[in-house]
């Protein structure tokens, strides 16, 4: 299943409220490194629609791959 991706702004402004301790810093580094997390689960999520193939099912089925 896909998930959304937040913008880094709106996950600093998240980290910020529930996390008010951190330096800012440490709140840029988190929020990157969330977001990137997300781009990442998107690129590699397997569909479960055949008409709207994703990431690795892609890269498949250019190269030929069938299901067996």
């Amino acid at each position: 299943m896909k998930t959304s991706i937040r913008n880094y702004t709106e996950i600093v402004r998240e980290l910020k409220v529930n996390y008010p301790k951190l330096t800012e810093f440490e709140i840029l580094t988190l929020a990157i490194q969330i977001e990137r997390n997300e781009i990442l689960e998107n690129g590699l999520v397997v569909s479960s629609k055949d008409n709207e193939p994703t990431g690795i099912e892609a890269i498949a089925i250019a190269l030929g791959y069938k299901s067996s």
